[in-house]
């Protein structure tokens, strides 16, 4: 189950100004940075992200065409904030629900395959940056 496509228009328009401002800062809420394929410009895309051991995955709640995530794949990276942190993505590719199934927390797997959504979004983050996200840490500050 994905939205449907004229949410998109309406969530560009409305509600992702103002879940902007603050879904930095609200789990599993995120920013997603990245830069447009063909216009070079810069995006902020709220979006719904859970930590990994090794970066990050996020659920592609309107297909596999969306653009935040199109952008992120042909320029091998970004950057996601979450709970404050900024975060640089490398390696994002687009994977079914048997791939992203084992990165997933426990307690959202069963929900998330029932949403029966298109694809998601796994992304890593490099070494120095893995301790703050691995295991759910994310909360946690570095010395």
């Amino acid at each position: 189950m994905h939205l449907p496509r004229f949410m998109r228009r309406v969530n560009r328009a409305f509600t992702n100004p103002v879940l902007g401002t603050i879904a930095w800062a609200l789990p599993p809420l995120a920013i997603v940075g990245h830069v447009g394929r063909k216009s070079g410009r810069r995006y902020r895309t709220p979006v719904v992200a859970f930590p990994t051991k090794t970066g990050f995955v996020i659920p592609m709640t309107y297909g596999r065409d969306v653009d935040w995530a199109r952008n992120l794949v042909k320029r091998r990276g970004g950057e996601i904030m979450r709970l404050g942190r900024r975060f640089t993505l490398r390696n994002p590719r687009i994977v079914g629900t048997a791939a992203a199934y084992p990165h997933l927390p426990i307690g959202m797997r069963s929900a998330l395959r029932m949403a029966d959504f298109p694809g998601y979004v796994l992304a890593d983050v490099p070494t120095a940056d893995t301790s703050s996200t691995a295991s759910g840490a994310a909360g946690r500050r570095r010395r």
